[in-house]
């Protein structure tokens, strides 16, 4: 038995250079770029600088007695931990303490000599120097001096590159329809969301000399949490094209069939609950890292059904449940898509004449019967008239959409009559929603300069000038006849 045809998910197929998801593109380019020029990893200059120039032998132990004496013992025995464990980020609690270096100077009498003291003033002078070498603490978010600016540039700080292959991987999966969802500019907002609400999160537990939030994954939660939130129907990815015996245009004639694979809506859910998982697991320290990744991701969430064009929540809310079929039209579709798979033309048409006596425009009927007499041979009469009901049938969701189009190249490749100008406008509008625009453009250019049906020549052209602006085509809609 075939599935229902408006069951099946649409395809995200009609793809230019101009609807690609470019602003996504040229980012992750940006960040595959910054694990090359700004690879914020390892062992930092600053802190190479720190141990080479004798600036921690001078303070460190000093630091550690100053952590105990004002009640932070818990700090101090971690960070010896964290040396022993060859952290090099530890010795960072003490570089960046602006309040050590200020007692330092009140005390340093009481426990260094006075060529120590003028060696330690002119070693602490050079700090601002190398950490302007150093782009983790230059770029990324440093616990002292937690600047808002650097929570825009720490995704650019490189992290570890598989993780940052990763996170682009999920993101691909999403970009296409992400980008048709919400246009460049609200993905550019989402993301500038999302760079300054991880850097938040992970200020709400991070402690001092602890590594600086750096990387890109964090920030890329808001996209893909974005894309969950706006997720109502499968996703389609399109695959290779294979090879098949084709039917009704020559018996043995191979012809190349179009194969996709179908994921479940609830995928894009996944994806940032395995992104976050893998962050908070695999980055140090685990707590901010978590809560950087949930802070991007919810207010990506949230962001993204604010932010969501009318067009987008009117097709979410038209998304309900399909009420049931009554049982005799049931039977009748299930016995003529049996008859269909077993090219029994005649037997299916019977069957899909029959449901349509139910429901005269039921749209799986229709599809079925043009079907079935395509494969005829000869061609019915009828299947003029049958297309023509078809063509006719304003397509409720992308799905119908689609399928309408499909049968519509059908329908040209055996050089029928001509249809009745009403069809040929609610086609254009068919054809528009399945995101055929270039067939959609033609038939409206064909037919729209001597139109007797002025008001769905209108609406038509409105509707699809309305999709090309959606989709950048500014160009493309200028040039339709007003």
């Amino acid at each position: 038995m075939n599935p229902p045809l408006n069951s099946r998910p649409a395809t995200d197929n009609g793809l230019d250079w101009k609807t690609l998801p470019w602003v996504l593109m040229v980012l992750g380019a940006l960040l595959l770029a910054s694990q090359l020029l700004n690879p914020g990893q390892g062992q930092q200059a600053a802190l190479t600088w720190y141990e080479s120039s004798g600036l921690r032998q001078l303070e460190w132990n000093n630091y550690l007695s100053w952590l105990r004496f004002n009640g932070h013992a818990e700090q101090a025995r971690r960070l010896e931990q964290q040396i022993a464990s060859g952290n090099p980020h530890a010795y960072a609690d003490a570089l960046l303490s602006a309040q050590f270096v200020e007692d330092s100077n009140k005390r340093a009498g009481d426990f260094w000599s006075a060529s120590q003291i003028t060696q330690w003033k002119a070693l602490r002078e050079q700090i601002p120097q190398q950490l302007e070498q150093s782009p983790q603490y230059r770029w990324g978010l440093s616990a002292v001096d937690p600047r808002p600016s650097r929570f825009f540039t720490a995704p650019f700080t490189g992290g570890p590159l598989w993780l940052t292959l990763l996170a682009l991987l999920c993101l691909a999966m999403v970009a296409v329809r992400l980008q048709r969802q919400l246009g460049t500019g609200r993905i550019v907002v989402i993301w500038l969301a999302g760079s300054l609400l991880s850097g938040a999160g992970y200020l709400l537990t991070v402690g001092t000399g602890q590594t600086p939030l750096f990387g890109a994954a964090p920030a890329l939660m808001a996209l893909l949490a974005a894309a969950a939130a706006l997720s109502r129907q499968p996703i389609v990815l399109p695959l290779p094209a294979g090879k098949g015996k084709g039917k009704g245009e020559g018996e043995g004639e191979e012809k190349k069939e179009a194969r996709s694979l179908t994921l479940p809506a609830w995928t894009p859910a996944l994806l940032p609950l395995v992104l976050l998982t893998v962050i908070t697991l695999t980055q140090a320290p685990m707590l901010p890292q978590l809560l950087s990744g949930l802070a991007a991701g919810l207010g990506g969430a949230l962001l993204a059904l604010l932010l969501q064009p009318p067009s987008a929540t009117q097709s979410i809310m038209a998304e309900s449940p399909a009420e049931p079929l009554n049982p005799e039209l049931q039977q009748a579709l299930t016995h003529g898509w049996d008859a269909l798979g077993k090219l029994e033309g005649e037997s299916a048409e019977r069957h899909f004449r029959e449901a349509l006596k139910h429901q005269p425009d039921q749209f799986d009927a229709l599809t079925g019967l043009f079907t079935a007499q395509l494969i005829q041979q000869p061609v019915s009469q009828d299947w003029h008239h049958t297309a023509d009901c078809l063509f006719n049938h304003p397509a409720s969701e992308p799905g119908q959409a689609t399928q309408v189009a499909h049968l519509w190249k059908q329908y040209r490749q055996h050089q029928p009559e001509p249809l009745p100008e009403a069809t040929l406008w609610q086609l254009v509008m068919t054809l528009t929603l399945a995101r055929e625009f270039q067939q959609a453009e033609q038939l409206a250019m064909q037919h729209a300069e001597y139109s007797d049906e002025k008001e769905r020549r209108k609406a038509a052209l409105d509707y699809l000038r309305a999709a090309l602006l959606k989709e950048g085509l500014n160009h493309r809609a200028k040039a339709l006849p007003v």
